[in-house]
């Protein structure tokens, strides 16, 4: 019965992973949950070097070399290429790749309602949303949409080389999981209300779209491909939800009209999930999103 205990089902170890967003956030705490269960290598890809180099010193295994950064812009396909190179140089096969970058955008959602109740006039509408360059939000749907699409492209033979080193099956045995793309997108993908920024929800819906999409094409290769939908988690993005010095996991953080379970995501959430559905636990996954959100979307104008 070993293959049942949680050291075997959910093992991660002597994985290579190739992670983008490594460098602060949801990106930060998956590399470090990988690296601390014996991922043997674990690419982070990221714009700034500094931060990338934060995410390697701030790891709780600090005796491991296993992270390796890697600079690089997704959002443009010379990078990626050179990316991806530099990797191949270092390992012949990638068993998991996770397709996390993102950015928020610009402030694109309609004026609040007016301090007696009424609403701005469509004018005032047109004039707030209007005002956003259109480069601003095109930039938000190069990194979420294009980006990803792109990254899990550019890492195709080194996920079939992984492929390839599967032992051969066993009659009655389930063999080791296939190679694997986790994207993420976000709840604000199933959100018909826009908070802030209409280019981050469209891209995100996008992103989950992108999901379906890419392991129905990838399928007939045993590639398989899933998503995780965050809800709110301390990142870069998400500091206006917080308080200075504070991580909003202690429950009552917040209103239970806004998480019904009264606090943020913390770094034990991402890490129990990204084990679950990284190792052979998670092997009968694809297609699959994910939500982790503490019951927000029960409360949200969403469709899901």
């Amino acid at each position: 019965m070993s293959h049942l205990q949680p050291s075997s089902l959910f093992s991660v170890k002597g994985l290579v992973v190739v992670l983008t967003g490594g460098g602060s956030g949801l990106g930060r705490m998956m590399a470090h949950t990988l690296d601390a269960n014996g991922a043997s290598k674990i690419f982070i890809i990221g714009r700034r070097q500094e931060a990338l180099q934060e995410t390697i010193t701030q790891s709780p295994n600090s005796s491991s070399s296993a992270i390796i950064p890697i600079q690089a812009d997704i959002s443009s396909k010379a990078s990626l290429e050179a990316a991806y190179q530099t990797i191949s140089a270092q390992t012949d096969h990638v068993d998991l790749l996770i397709a996390n970058s993102g950015i928020l955008g610009p402030n694109s959602s309609p004026p609040p309602p007016k301090p007696d109740g009424s609403l701005p006039s469509l004018a005032e509408v047109r004039d707030a949303l209007w005002s956003v360059p259109m480069e601003d939000f095109t930039k938000v749907l190069d990194v979420n949409v294009t980006g990803a699409y792109y990254t899990a492209v550019a890492f195709l033979p080194l996920l079939e080389a992984a492929n390839k080193r599967r032992p051969a099956p066993v009659k009655n045995q389930i063999a080791t999981p296939t190679a694997q793309v986790i994207i993420t997108p976000s709840i604000a993908g199933f959100n018909r209300k826009v908070p802030i920024s209409a280019a981050y929800n469209l891209s995100k819906s996008a992103a989950n779209h992108l999901v379906k999409l890419l392991s129905t094409t990838l399928a007939s290769y045993d590639i398989r491909v899933n998503g995780i939908a965050p809800g709110i988690y301390l990142s870069e993005m998400s500091t206006r939800n917080f308080q200075e010095g504070d991580k909003g996991i202690s429950d009552g953080s917040f209103k239970r009209e806004v998480i019904p379970l009264t606090r943020a995501g913390g770094e034990e959430d991402i890490a129990g999930l990204i084990l679950y559905m990284a190792s052979a636990a998670g092997g009968y996954l694809n297609g699959n999103i994910t939500i982790t959100d503490g019951g927000r979307l029960s409360t949200a104008v969403a469709t899901y």
